[in-house]
C-alpha cells in the first residue's frame, strides 16, 4: 500500500501504552531545543541587512508601520507577516527581523521528527531524521535570514504530517465496505492539512507543489489495500478527488485570499492604491478593490516570468540535488589593517561568508538512497518509501517546467524529506545500526567543518579554500 500505518505504541511491559513514558515528550523537546540553539545562536550577526533581507525585512517593516508594503509585492504576504511579528516584538533590529524565520526553522526540526514517527516504527529513526535537518547547512542558513523559504518549509512539512495523521485516522476505521462519503470527507486532519497548504501558498506560490504531493498521498491512502472491484474503486477514486478539490483547493484558496486582508484594509497605502489615487481615483468601492487585487495577482505572474535569469548564483534544477551551485548570500572581507580601522567587521586578511549550501553528508548520500526508495516503493510496496519519494519528486520536478534557472534554495522545503529518505534507506539496509551511526557521525563532522561558511565566521583564504570542494561552488 502507498501509505503504510505504523505499529501501535507499546509500553515498556509490552502492552498497550496507558501512561506515556518520559521520552515520548522529552525526545522531541530535546530535538526542538537543539534546532533552536543552532538557529538562534548569534542570530543578530551579521548586524545589517544582507541578500534578500533588503526586500523581505523592509516589506515586513512596512506591515508594522503601514499595514501593507509600500512597493509592488513580489510574493504573497504571510511569510512577511511572520517576519513582521518579530519586528513588532523585538524592534527593527537584525534579531527582530530574523527571529520569526528562526522559530519556523526550529519547528521544522520538530515536525520532521513527528513525520518520521508516522513513517517509521521506532522513534530513534525519526530522531535521526530530525537531527539531520537540524545540522543541514541549507536548512540552517535559510532559518537565519529574513527570507520566506524556511517559513514555506514549515507549512509544507506540517501539511504532510497532517496528511499522515489523516491516513492513520482513516486506516483505523476504513475497510473495503466503507461508505464512499467517508473517503470524500476524510478526517478533520485532512482539512487541517488543507489549511496548512493554504498557509504555504500564502507564503510563496511554490507551496502549490505541496498541494500536488498531498493530493497524491491522500488518493493512495484511500485506494490502497481495499480489494474492491474496478467499479467500486473508480467511484471511490472520484469521491476522493471531489473531496480533495474541497480540502486541497478551495480551503487553500480561501486562506490565500484571507492573507491579503491587510492589503484590502490598507488599500489606500498600498502600491496599487497610491497609483489609483494619483490617477484621480482615490475613492474606490470594495468591488473595485477586488478587481485591482485580481489584476495584482496577474501582474505577479508576469513579474516572475520576466524575472532575470542571469544572476551569478542562479542554476538549473537538475543540479540542485547534488549541490552543483550553492548561493553566496553574505561576504565581509578585510584586506588590510586599514580596512579594520575603517570599520570592517572581521580581522584583516580574512573573509566571512554565508553560503546557502546543503550538507554534503546529507545530500550526497540521499542521492545514493534514491534507487533504494524506488525499489522499495515499486517492488516491496513500501508505503514509507513511496510517501517520501512522491513528496520529493513533487517538490523538485515541477521546477523544470519554469524553463529558466532558479536558486538552489528553492529546495529548502525538500530538506526534511531528503533526511527521511536517507534514514529510510539506512533503516531497511542489512546493517541499519552501523550505517545509522555512521550517517550521524558523518553529519556531525560535516557540521563542524562547514559551520564557518554557514554561520558567517571569519576564515583565512586557505581555510576557506578547504571548504570549496567543487569549482562550481565559487
Amino acid at each position: 500500500m502507498l501509505l503504510a500505518a505504523p505499529a501501535a505504541e507499546q509500553s515498556p511491559a509490552g502492552g498497550a501504552s496507558g501512561r506515556r513514558p518520559l521520552w515520548v515528550w522529552a525526545l522531541p523537546l530535546t530535538l526542538l531545543l537543539l534546532g533552536a540553539a543552532l538557529r538562534f545562536w548569534a542570530l543578530g550577526d551579521p548586524g545589517r541587512l544582507y541578500f534578500d533581507e533588503k526586500y523581505y525585512a523592509q516589506d515586513a517593516r512596512d506591515y508594522v508601520t503601514r499595514g501593507v508594503e509600500e512597493g509592488r509585492p513580489a510574493h504573497p504576504p504571510l511569510g512577511k507577516w511572520v517576519i513582521a511579528l518579530g519586528i513588532q516584538v523585538f524592534g527593527w533590529t537584525p534579531f527582530g527581523w530574523r527571529v520569526g524565520v528562526a522559530l519556523a526553522g526550529s519547528l521544522t526540526v520538530l515536525l520532521t521528527y513527528l513525520t518520521g514517527r508516522r513513517l517509521f516504527r521506532h522513534p530513534a529513526w525519526a530522531a535521526l531524521a530530525a537531527l539531520l535537518v537540524a545540522l543541514d547547512g541549507l536548512a540552517l542558513t535559510s532559518s537565519r535570514i529574513a527570507m520566506l523559504d524556511a517559513v514555506l518549509a514549515l507549512f509544507v512539512v506540517l501539511a504532510v504530517w497532517l496528511v499522515l495523521v489523516d491516513r492513520d485516522a482513516r486506516r483505523a476505521g476504513g475497510g473495503a465496505g466503507e461508505p464512499l462519503r467517508s473517503s470524500f470527507m476524510g478526517s478533520r486532519y485532512r482539512w487541517l492539512a488543507g489549511l496548512a497548504l493554504g498557509l504555504a501558498v500564502a507564503t510563496k506560490w511554490s507551496g502549490l507543489l505541496a498541494i500536488g504531493a498531498a493530493a497524491l498521498l491522500v488518493l493512495g491512502t484511500e485506494l490502497a489495500g481495499r480489494r474492491e472491484g474496478i467499479g467500486r474503486a473508480t467511484r471511490r477514486g472520484l469521491a476522493v478527488t471531489a473531496g480533495g478539490v474541497l480540502a486541497f483547493l478551495l480551503v487553500p484558496a480561501a486562506v490565500y485570499v484571507a492573507s491579503f486582508t491587510g492589503w484590502f484594509v490598507n488599500y489606500a497605502d498600498s502600491h496599487a492604491g497610491v497609483q489609483a489615487c494619483e490617477a484621480g481615483e482615490c475613492d474606490t468601492s470594495f468591488g473595485q478593490r477586488v478587481d485591482t487585487w485580481v489584476d495584482t495577482q496577474v501582474d505577479l505572474v508576469g513579474f516572475h516570468q520576466r524575472l532575470e535569469a542571469t544572476h551569478p548564483y542562479r542554476s538549473d534544477p537538475q543540479g540542485w540535488p547534488w549541490l552543483e551551485r550553492p548561493v553566496l548570500v553574505y561576504l565581509e572581507r578585510c584586506l588590510s589593517p586599514e580596512d579594520v580601522d575603517e570599520g570592517c567587521a572581521v580581522p584583516a586578511g580574512t573573509d566571512a561568508r554565508i553560503v546557502m549550501l546543503g550538507s554534503p553528508a546529507l545530500w550526497w548520500p540521499a542521492l545514493l538512497a534514491a534507487p533504494v526508495l524506488l525499489w522499495r516503493s515499486v517492488v516491496r510496496r513500501d508505503g514509507a518509501a513511496a510517501t517520501i519519494g512522491v513528496t520529493l519528486l513533487a517538490l523538485w520536478l515541477p521546477w523544470f517546467a519554469a524553463g529558466k534557472p532558479g536558486y538552489s534554495f528553492y529546495l529548502v522545503p525538500a530538506v526534511p524529506f531528503l533526511a527521511l529518505a536517507l534514514v529510510r534507506a539506512v533503516q531497511v539496509s542489512r546493517w541499519p545500526r552501523l550505517l545509522g551511526g555512521g550517517v550521524l557521525a558523518l553529519n556531525l563532522a560535516a557540521f563542524v567543518f562547514f559551520a564557518p561558511i554557514w554561520l558567517g565566521l571569519p576564515l583565512t583564504p586557505d581555510s576557506l579554500d578547504l571548504r570549496y570542494w567543487l569549482d562550481s561552488w565559487r
